[in-house]
């Protein structure tokens, strides 16, 4: 579901619970025109509260964190009216962790080792729209 304009740039949620990971990933999205960080959090309680403060089209989840994790968190996200996209994101590349990830609802999975490129294209998908 597109729920902003074309032209506005895609509002994200970044989940995980390490730092310099979401500080790297926010530095990354400030330089790209495209996205906009609308939020971070290193749990999943905090996610859901975000997602709909923020009205987050995209919220990139991690799996694996402590409290609630990256896949209840998902499921919770589904839920919401209107639902955000998520992309799973995880370190762990097993067939097992990326059925989890779908099975909970994730629109995408995208191994933490990627580029960013490859997560913007992803990210652009998932919206709808088309890679620039």
């Amino acid at each position: 579901m597109n729920r902003q304009l074309e032209t506005s740039p895609v509002q994200v949620l970044v989940v995980d619970d390490h730092a310099l990971f979401v500080e790297s990933l926010q530095a990354r999205f400030e330089q790209d025109g495209r996205f906009r960080v609308v939020g971070t959090a290193a749990d999943g309680r905090a996610a859901v509260k975000l997602a709909r403060a923020h009205d987050a089209a995209v919220v990139l989840m991690d799996l694996s964190m402590p409290g609630l994790d990256g896949l209840a968190a998902t499921r919770r996200l589904r839920a919401l009216d209107p639902a955000p996209c998520v992309i799973a994101l995880s370190a762990h590349l097993d067939r097992l962790s990326r059925e989890a990830a779908e099975e909970a609802g994730a629109d995408a999975f995208v191994s933490k080792s990627s580029a960013f490129d490859e997560l913007a294209e992803t990210i652009l998908r998932v919206c709808g729209r088309e890679a620039a």
